[in-house]
C-alpha cells in the first residue's frame, strides 16, 4: 500500500523538493502533500513533485465547526491569554487566533487528513507548528529543525509551543551534532530518544551540471557578462537576500580594500527578502559598498538551474557569515564549484570540516578584510588548495546515504 505523507510548516522548495524528490525516487511508492508548498518562481516541475490537486478549501460549516472545537480548547485559551495578557500583545492575540482557526478549518474541511501516514513540520517556530495539536494520536509525527529556527528565535511563547510540538513529535530531526546538542540543552534532554542527525538531500542536478559545465569558459564568460566581472576576481557577498546573512556587515570590513581593483563585488539579494524589504536595504548597501572601492552589482534575479550553476562556477571568493545557520547547501556548491570560501567560525559546520573540506574561517568581522586580502594576493593557490573540495563532496555527501537515514525518520 502507497504510503502518504504530508508536509507542513515551512513550504520552501529549495528545501523541500530535494529532499521529497530523493525520498520518492528511491521509495517509489511514497506520496507526498505539500499545502503550503512556495515554489519561488521555478518551473512547474517541481511543483509536480507533490500531490496537491485534492486539497479542499473550508467553508463556512469548518469555520463554525473550528470555531467550536477551539472553544473547548484549553491550548488555545491558555496560548491567546499568554499573548494577550503576559505580552501585551492584543494584536498578536488576535492573528494566532485568526491563523489557528483558519488551519483547523483547513484540517477539518480535509477529513483531518487520516489517509495520512506521516506528517512532517518543517522550521520549529510557533507559526508553523500549530497543526500539530490537530493530528490524530495514531500517526506519526516528524519535527525538523533548520537551524536559524533554533538559533533565532528566543521569546518565551515560542519556547513553550514548540517544546509542546516536540513532546508530540515521534522523532526530531536536526543537520548536526551541534544543533543537537543545543536542542537537547534548550528543551530538555529527555527528547534524546526521539533525535536524528541527518541532512537535508542535496540537489545532484546542480552538482551534475557544475561538472558539466566546469570546463565550458565560453559559458563562462559570457555569463560573466551581466552581474558578474569577466576580468576581475568575483566575491559574492550572502546566499539570499534576508539581513540575517550580514551583508552590511561584511561589506564594511572590505571598507577602502587595498586591492579594490583586483575585485568585483556582488551582493546577493534574490530571495527571502520582498521588494520593499530590498529597495529599503540597497541605499545603505551601495552606501557601504562605495566606501571599499571595489567595483560591485546586485544579483536580484531567481536563477535557472544552468545560471546558477555558472554563478558557482564563476564566482572567486565567497563570503558567508550569517548570524546562524545549520549546513549551508550554498557553501556546499560553491565548494564543490572550486570557490574560495570564507566563513564564521562562529557556525556549526563541524560536519564540513570532518569531511575533509578545505575552507577558511574568521572570528569577527574585524577579522574578514585581512583575510580576503590575503587570499586575493595568493588567489591561484587558494583556488588550487580547493580543487580538493569536489572530490571530497562526491565522497561525503551521497544522496543515497542520506535518503535511506531519512525513509528511517519516516518509518
Amino acid at each position: 500500500m502507497k504510503r502518504k505523507l504530508l508536509a507542513l510548516g515551512l513550504g520552501q522548495s529549495n528545501f523541500l523538493s530535494f529532499l521529497y524528490g530523493a525520498v520518492t525516487k528511491q521509495e517509489l511508492g511514497f506520496g507526498v502533500g505539500a499545502p503550503y508548498l512556495q515554489t519561488f518562481g521555478k518551473s512547474d516541475a517541481e511543483a509536480d513533485l507533490f500531490e496537491n490537486g485534492a486539497f479542499r478549501k473550508p467553508h463556512l460549516s469548518h469555520w463554525m465547526a473550528a470555531a467550536i472545537k477551539s472553544a473547548g480548547s484549553r491550548h488555545v485559551y491558555a496560548t491567546f491569554l499568554f499573548i494577550f495578557g503576559v505580552e501585551g500583545k492584543p494584536l498578536k492575540a488576535l492573528h494566532f487566533l485568526r491563523s489557528h482557526l483558519g488551519k483547523r478549518a483547513f484540517f477539518l474541511a480535509n477529513g483531518d487528513f487520516r489517509s495520512y501516514d506521516v506528517f512532517h513540520f518543517h522550521f520549529m517556530q510557533y507559526s508553523y507548528v500549530q497543526e500539530v495539536f490537530f493530528i490524530p494520536r495514531n500517526k506519526k509525527v516528524v519535527c525538523s529543525f533548520w537551524g536559524s529556527d533554533l538559533l533565532r528565535t528566543s521569546d518565551i511563547l515560542n519556547f513553550y509551543l514548540v517544546r509542546k510540538a516536540l513532546h508530540r513529535a515521534d522523532a526530531i530531526t536536526c543537520q548536526s551534532l551541534e544543533l543537537r546538542e543545543i536542542i537537547l540543552s534548550k528543551f530538555g534532554r529527555s527528547l534524546l530518544p526521539k533525535m536524528h542527525v541527518v541532512m537535508f538531500p542535496i540537489e545532484e542536478a546542480i552538482y551534475r551540471r557544475i561538472r558539466e559545465l566546469s570546463h565550458d569558459t565560453n559559458r563562462i564568460t559570457a555569463f560573466c557578462g551581466g552581474t558578474y566581472s569577466s576580468s576581475k576576481i568575483n566575491v559574492v557577498v550572502g546566499h539570499s537576500g534576508s539581513r540575517f546573512n550580514n551583508h552590511l556587515s561584511i561589506i564594511e570590513a572590505l571598507a577602502d580594500f587595498p586591492l579594490a581593483d583586483k575585485v568585483h563585488l556582488v551582493v546577493t539579494l534574490n530571495y527571502a527578502i520582498t521588494p520593499g524589504e530590498r529597495a529599503a536595504y540597497r541605499p545603505q548597501l551601495e552606501a557601504a559598498l562605495q566606501k571599499t572601492g571595489c567595483s560591485f552589482a546586485f544579483q536580484e534575479d531567481v536563477l535557472s538551474d544552468d545560471e546558477l550553476a555558472l554563478s558557482r562556477l564563476a564566482t572567486g571568493i565567497f563570503l558567508h557569515a550569517p548570524a546562524s545557520d545549520a549546513l549551508s547547501s550554498t557553501m556546499l556548491e560553491m565548494l564543490c564549484a572550486g570557490s574560495v570560501v570564507v566563513t564564521g567560525s562562529w557556525l556549526p559546520y563541524k560536519t564540513f570540516r570532518n569531511a575533509g573540506l578545505h575552507y577558511h574561517e574568521v572570528p569577527d568581522f574585524a577579522s574578514l578584510g585581512a583575510s580576503v586580502a590575503a587570499i586575493v594576493t595568493h588567489f591561484e593557490h587558494e583556488r588550487l588548495r580547493a580543487t580538493v573540495n569536489r572530490q571530497a563532496i562526491e565522497a561525503g555527501f551521497s544522496n543515497d546515504e542520506l535518503v535511506s537515514k531519512w525513509l528511517q525518520v519516516f518509518s
